[in-house]
């Protein structure tokens, strides 16, 4: 049936059921359109009668052509840009698309006249850059021009330009993070200045993870370098930052920056792990054969250039109605430029219990040695000892080993000296402990050296040497103080002035001592509108109760208190319950059904940092283990703490004590998160 006005591009953008930006491309070849497009509208245009000049004289469309793919990129000096280029080319191998690289050497004016060139080619299907510039007034006629443009670890500020990016706020966040897990606290950022939006990402991630954990940001700890600079100049920079801070350990990004650290720290007599430990940013095959192998944070390019011609076809096809900003993962490799910064009482290397590793052989031999084991707790009934000792038993039940006896000192020097006399009787293997107090049972753990091999958790008991014991096995102390000491300093920052008292473990544990000393410090130094004005110690846990009382009638102004581990903090509560004095907030250590009831109400306790007891017993028969059957045996191991807050109860109680949260406690935290 004839139309009045005749057949418009609209009829036949219509009958195929595409836009009309689809039909004029088609007939234009301004820009690629899938083969099955094509056809769709080669009927519809046959089907409407409509004519253009552009059509065969029978109205069909010329003969569909190859199609280019324009990759613009900064350099090809640094291995992220050849390897997109060699992704792209196997992605492309087997498809309509041929590519066509073009390098702007991170000049803007060579970008410029590039991108002029591209659009003004007819081939072109799609544009793939790495921009220099996040203004899209610099691509204004790109984005005229009607030409897809995907942009590759980057963004233009541009509603018309889509974007495939890395997540590089979490990827600096990660990087960082390994670090203060390995003890770090003095970690440099070295980066070379670049792309503004990716610059400030990735200080924001590095911020938020020393923040997050009880460190400081420090400027002077971020070295900015200038691209393309020379390597003397390099190798000054870099020889500056170390002299200046004394960094123990930093992340890099740049690929030739970090070959300059590399030489420079060799040629200031420096070792890396020994003497700093390095994270790079981004992935070249030979990081994994320096000495030592680099530790990195390698992005998914597989993943980034697949993503980039899926919107592509997206496109094309027009299943993609809005410009789309995806992302794409990273991945930190964990190889051996990080050293565990020493945490042991005599400044040994503190090892990951990840680094614990029995071979085949050592295995058998345990498995055929049927060796003994028993343990010595100086406390028990509560969460903390058992679940240390169901990760020691599971642990060494699985490799062959028994555990024959389990006693429990109830904080009691006398009766563990008892205890360990009747121990010594049953002529374990290894005798797992810890000590009720460091001078009291030392002469009895000193004689018991002599024909038993001693693994200590926590602490090492007074005047016992190094050769005197096989391993002890311990959270990180000084970050669990820390984390704590940033708890009570985040509860009252918002106040212009706040008291609060310590009540502190009075037996001079190796552990507590660290732990208490951490958050005392975070406090003082971090939260100058917190004032600790009084600091008690108690002995026995039960004595926590009077010193409690005692402080709270000489101090009543208190408004916050830290407590050294949750078994004193119940007693203390107690006390505070008594004296009417529910107000005060509590910040301690550990968690267990009773402390976890008093923060699921959000009464009193409103945060603390956890040992993660399974994993420490779990880290202390693989220990066991390995001192029964090799001579590689590790001094000090390591076991990161946990964050708790009245929020997170419910995760927190699945990741420590490995169970579902009790019903009770479930509903009493989802009824104040609803609150």
């Amino acid at each position: 049936m004839a139309r009045q006005l005749g057949v418009a591009i609209l009829d036949v953008a219509e009958a195929a059921g595409v836009s009309i930006a689809t039909v004029s491309h088609v007939i234009n070849r301004t820009r690629y359109v899938t083969p099955e497009l094509v056809e769709r509208v080669q009927e519809a245009i046959l089907n409407t009668g409509y004519k253009n000049k552009k059509l065969d004289k029978d109205g069909s469309l010329p003969p569909i052509r190859g199609s280019l793919i324009a990759l613009v990129i900064p350099n090809l000096d640094e291995n992220v840009y050849t390897e997109i280029v060699a992704k792209f080319n196997r992605m492309i191998e087997h498809t309509e698309f041929s590519l066509t690289i073009h390098i702007s050497n991170n000049n803007a004016t060579t970008e410029r006249l590039i991108i002029q060139s591209i659009i003004s080619e007819k081939m072109i299907a799609a544009i793939f850059l790495v921009p220099l510039s996040e203004n899209p007034k610099k691509y204004s006629k790109l984005i005229k021009s009607g030409i897809p443009c995907i942009c590759l670890g980057r963004r233009i500020n541009s509603s018309e330009i889509y974007s495939v990016t890395v997540p590089y706020e979490q990827a600096l966040y990660a990087a960082t993070k390994q670090l203060i897990k390995n003890k770090h606290e003095r970690i440099a950022l070295m980066r070379v200045k670049g792309f503004d939006s990716v610059d400030k990402a990735q200080i924001e991630g590095y911020r938020k993870a020393l923040n997050g954990n009880g460190l400081y940001f420090k400027n002077s700890l971020v070295f900015e370098f200038v691209a393309n600079q020379s390597d003397e100049k390099y190798e000054h920079d870099v020889k500056e930052a170390f002299e200046k801070l004394q960094p123990t350990a930093c992340i890099v990004i740049g690929h030739n920056l970090l070959l300059n650290l590399l030489k420079t720290i060799q040629t200031m007599g420096k070792e890396c792990p020994r003497d700093i430990s390095i994270i790079g940013y981004g992935d070249n095959p030979f990081f994994e054969l320096t000495s030592p192998p680099l530790t990195i944070v390698k992005e998914d390019i597989d993943s980034l250039v697949a993503a980039s011609l899926r919107i592509l076809r997206g496109i094309q096809d027009e299943t993609i109605a809005e410009v789309v900003h995806e992302k794409v993962n990273f991945e930190l490799i964990n190889r051996k430029s990080i050293k565990m910064l020493g945490m042991g009482p005599f400044g040994e290397k503190a090892v990951s219990p990840d680094e614990i590793f029995l071979s085949e052989e050592e295995r058998q031999k345990l498995y055929e040695n049927k060796y003994r084991v028993a343990i010595s707790f100086h406390y028990g009934g509560t969460a903390w000892t058992r679940l240390h000792e169901q990760g020691i038993r599971t642990t060494l039940e699985s490799i062959g080993v028994s555990v024959v006896s389990v006693m429990d000192a109830q904080f009691d020097p006398k009766l563990q000296l008892a205890q360990l006399e009747a121990i010594r009787i049953q002529k374990p293997d290894v005798l797992i402990a810890i000590p009720t107090d460091d001078h009291l049972t030392a002469k009895k753990f000193k004689e018991l050296s002599e024909t038993i091999k001693l693994v200590f958790i926590s602490n090492i008991p007074e005047g016992l040497s190094k050769e005197s014991y096989v391993s002890c096995i311990s959270v990180n102390e000084q970050e669990n103080g820390n984390n704590t000491g940033v708890l009570l300093g985040d509860y009252f920052k918002t106040k212009p002035h706040a008291k609060v008292g310590f009540i502190i473990h009075g037996t001079p544990f190796y552990g507590t001592l660290l732990r208490d000393s951490s958050a005392e410090k975070v406090v003082r130094e971090m939260y100058t509108n917190i004032d600790i004005i009084s600091t008690q110690s108690f002995g026995k846990i039960e004595h926590a109760y009077d010193t409690c009382k005692e402080m709270l009638t000489n101090n009543p102004e208190i408004e916050g208190l830290y407590i050294s581990w949750d078994q004193p903090a119940l007693h203390a509560i107690r006390a505070l319950k008594e004296m009417g004095r529910t107000d005060i907030a509590i910040f301690t250590f550990d968690l267990d059904y009773a402390i976890a009831s008093f923060m699921a109400k959000k009464q009193m306790v409103m945060g603390l940092s956890t040992q993660r007891p399974f994993e420490q017993g779990v880290a202390t028969a693989m220990a066991t283990a390995k001192a029964l059957v090799s001579t590689d045996t590790y001094k000090y191991i390591g076991v990161q703490p946990y964050v708790v807050k009245p929020k997170q109860l419910i995760k927190a109680w699945k990741e420590i004590l490995h169970e579902p949260i009790p019903e009770d406690l479930e509903q009493l935290v989802k009824q104040k998160i609803m609150n």
